[in-house]
């Protein structure tokens, strides 16, 4: 019985260890931040304009919230503790752009089949943009959702 009870706290404190959630750093790093922004998915199609919302509304139809973070001072060191978040969690770079000084990165966490969170990372000299965007996307809807946006529209 010890040896169960001993098992099952050293799964619980394990799993509580490795925190994968964007939201996790979001909580921890936002009082460091020189804006941060969080906001339910539901109220993100009333700040967009209308023509933008068609382009996204498979997205906002799955996500659940969006968390911003904007670091200008310090902005090395956070760089740092994100990329040491990313590699301890189980986030997979999906993208990654460099010029010079500046980098976009672009992140998804997967379980179960389904993009369930998505972060993106950019860079640029002294300043640091983090936004996570929590989901229930099919790795279908993320294609489409990609490739819709290469999608020319004609100019009226």
């Amino acid at each position: 019985m010890k040896r169960v009870f001993l098992l099952l706290f050293i799964v619980a404190f394990s799993s509580c260890a490795i925190n994968t959630s964007f939201n996790s750093f979001y909580q921890e790093h936002e009082d460091d931040s020189e804006f941060s922004f969080g906001l339910s998915s539901s109220l993100i199609a009333s700040f967009l304009p209308e023509e933008s919302i068609e382009d996204i509304k498979p997205l906002l139809k799955k996500a659940k919230h969006i968390r911003i973070l904007v670091f200008s001072e310090h902005a090395e060191d956070k760089t740092e503790q994100f990329d040491k978040f990313i590699n301890r969690s189980r986030f997979e770079k999906t993208i990654k752009v460099k010029s010079k000084n500046d980098k976009i990165a672009f992140f998804t966490l997967q379980r179960n089949k389904k993009v369930k969170e998505i972060v993106l990372e950019i860079a640029s000299g002294d300043e640091l943009v983090l936004i996570g965007l929590k989901t229930n996307l099919t790795q279908a809807d993320l294609d489409k959702i990609i490739d819709g946006s290469n999608t020319e529209k004609p100019i009226m």
